[in-house]
């Protein structure tokens, strides 16, 4: 060997040392070597093969994977299983250099080429280390391969290190986050038994009023002094404390059969309107006590004979406690009990009120078993907390959902269905109590006699209740079936339309698409979105698309007045 050529390998291989090493992330300390070994020796690809069972927390325990190859496209697979080939090869020596044959491109999952050279060198225990050139004359012989055995080792012990700092960062962070689970899992341990305690002195307390109501009063009736008015309220007393404890009993046997899976249900086909009738009169008693709170059914229009295949009386039972509760928190105002039918004729239910409101912060626990709003010795609302876990589990067992949206001090809307899905979320209640007299007198007065209304809508009795509305003001209405006829009917303009109510779920066109039409068409044209879906992506979609106002279904008729007027005046 020459001068020159012994100062060049003397470079090289400084070169090289220093590149190991210089970092303990092992994909850039293999970045480091290879790419400046590949560099100085004119190789196409460089690759490094770790054995599973030296990666830190890999899910494999055989085989080899590739932490590291330059260029990545050359690979076919960066996971490789034990190969004979690989055994046999080092078996006596830690490196060769051979063609690359079939039977090397299988082993080490390489592309296949139909020439070229490979040379590999051994990690110690590690892996391996696979070099790569096209050119057939780039076998290294002996003499060439050992002057890279000691950069090699070296190469190696900075990989092993690597590894073992990894594994370090990794074991951290495993008992980290083991000390963390310990942690929420120990403390949501200690809030179960705060919530049982508290549960169980509630409802300690809860049966104890009902029973000494019911004793107290009973033994009062011994008097044969009592006048029979007196008489008369003692019973009344006694009654509705033995209803009350009843219930409670109820709940508590209804949650207890639904977990251990012994509540069964029976479908029967029965008139929704009816249902929804015999729930207030259930409730007519306590909104007795409630005369500041306004009580409503709504009901779709054309609706009585509308009927649905479920279990009655869990269907009772759920509007029961759920309206319960509107009662129970709602001091002055409304509350409304209802249903709508969604545009997959599926009826909707919903209750909603103008009480206290739920807080954002305890609106993710309502549903939960033992959770209570307020659990204070001096709550103002009686009562244990399983009304409305109750009322999931029925639904679930009922193979449905229930959802709510709620706004502290200003009210509560829910919402139950019984199959199908997509969520909806109404305006809140207004809290001033509507006059007894609830009739639609005030609208007659209004006269719309030369403006035409367009209504978008395919289903005929929606079409309907919404004429009938608008007839009320003499306005002449003009009916589309469908998005495509209500884009023409506008583009034709013949009679000229003052305003449009579109429905969304419509054929042939969509109302979405309907209204950019529309707004394209003619931009002066006021388009009223009213639709059962009434989801905050809806509602900006719809005033994306142009709309310029968004009323949900079921459609107050006095609210729908109020858009008109503000629109056509």
């Amino acid at each position: 060997m020459n001068t020159n050529s012994l100062i060049t390998d003397i470079s090289f291989l400084y070169e090289l040392s220093l590149s190991v090493g210089q970092s303990l992330d092992r994909k850039e300390n293999c970045k480091n070597f290879l790419q400046t070994l590949m560099s100085r020796k004119n190789l196409e690809f460089g690759g490094v093969w770790i054995r599973n069972y030296s990666i830190p927390y890999s899910a494999k325990t055989t085989g080899y994977t590739v932490i590291y190859s330059h260029p990545q496209i050359k690979l076919e697979q960066t996971y490789i299983e034990d190969s004979n080939f690989l055994n046999q090869c080092f078996e006596e020596k830690d490196s060769f250099s051979i063609p690359l044959t079939m039977e090397a491109r299988e082993a080490i999952g390489f592309r296949k080429k139909e020439r070229g050279v490979i040379t590999c060198y051994k990690l110690r225990e590690l892996g391996f280390v696979v070099l790569y050139s096209s050119a057939q004359d780039k076998l290294w012989d002996e003499i060439e391969q050992r002057k890279l055995k000691n950069v090699i080792n070296k190469f190696a012990i900075s990989i092993k290190a690597c590894l073992f700092h990894e594994k370090s960062i990794l074991d951290l962070i495993t008992i980290s986050k083991t000390q963390k689970e310990l942690e929420k899992a120990k403390k949501e341990a200690e809030e179960s038994n705060e919530l049982k305690s508290a549960f169980l002195s509630n409802i300690s307390h809860e049966f104890r009023t009902p029973i000494n109501a019911i004793i107290g009063f009973s033994n009062l009736l011994k008097n044969q002094d009592i006048n029979p008015i007196e008489q008369k309220g003692f019973i009344d007393n006694i009654l509705n404390s033995s209803s009350k404890l009843l219930k409670m009993v109820n709940n508590l046997l209804y949650v207890s059969k639904i977990d251990s899976n012994q509540l069964n249900y029976t479908l029967k086909t029965f008139k929704i309107n009816e249902t929804l009738r015999d729930v207030k009169a259930h409730l007519n008693s306590q909104l007795a006590n409630k005369p500041q709170v306004n009580f409503k059914l709504v009901f779709p229009n054309n609706s009585e004979d509308v009927q649905i295949e479920s279990d009655r009386d869990k269907l009772i039972q759920i509007m029961d406690s759920l309206v319960d509760n509107a009662i129970k928190f709602t001091n002055t105002g409304n509350i409304e009990l209802g249903y709508y039918i969604d545009d997959k004729s599926i009826p909707v239910f919903y209750i909603r009120d103008t009480g206290i409101g739920i807080s954002k912060e305890k609106q993710k626990h309502i549903f939960e078993v033992f959770r209570q709003l307020d659990y204070e010795a001096n709550r103002k609302f009686e009562g244990f907390g399983l009304g409305l876990t109750l009322c999931k589990k029925l639904i679930q067992l009922l193979k449905g959902e229930i959802w709510f949206d709620s706004e502290e001090s200003v009210g509560s809307n829910f919402y139950f269905r019984l199959s199908g899905n997509g969520r909806v979320q109404m305006d809140l209640l207004n809290d001033t109590k509507p006059n007894s007299n609830d009739n639609l007198g005030s609208i007659n007065d209004l006269d719309f006699s030369e403006k035409n209304i367009l209504i978008a809508e395919d289903v005929r009795s929606n079409f309907n209740y919404l004429n009938a509305i608008i007839e009320l003001t003499d306005a002449s209405v003009v009916w589309a079936k469908n998005g495509k006829d209500a884009i023409q009917i506008c583009r034709d303009n013949n009679p000229k339309i003052d305003l449009v109510l579109m429905d969304i779920r419509m054929p042939e066109i969509d109302g979405m698409e309907a209204i950019k039409q529309i707004k394209d068409t003619n931009k002066s044209i006021p388009v009223i979105v009213q639709t059962a879906y009434a989801m905050n992506n809806e509602r900006e979609e719809c005033l994306h698309a142009g709309a310029d106002n968004f009323i949900t279904k079921p459609i107050d008729p006095r609210k729908l007045i109020q858009i008109l007027q503000e629109y056509l005046q």
